[in-house]
């Protein structure tokens, strides 16, 4: 496998990792916003932490999906 096949079968990886996490935050934000009133408060602050933590991988996915198409472009 060349190198740059090698980074164009990593950008597919990280994209479908980037669709997932921005999948989570959807589903998350949707949970919370039809559930916060009638969910307990600890349940609520857990989806909120999900919203989070699946935000912050989505922005670090998309930074590396950035990374590898300059990376590409150099080869």
């Amino acid at each position: 496998m060349s190198r740059s096949e090698r980074i164009k079968a990593d950008i597919g990886f990280h994209e479908k990792m980037f669709f997932a996490a921005l999948a989570g935050v959807m589903a998350l934000t949707g949970w919370l916003v039809s559930n916060y009133e009638q969910a307990p408060t600890w349940m609520v602050f857990l989806g909120v932490c999900g919203m989070i933590g699946a935000s912050v991988f989505g922005i670090f996915q998309y930074r590396r999906i950035k990374r590898l198409i300059v990376e590409l472009e150099k080869c």
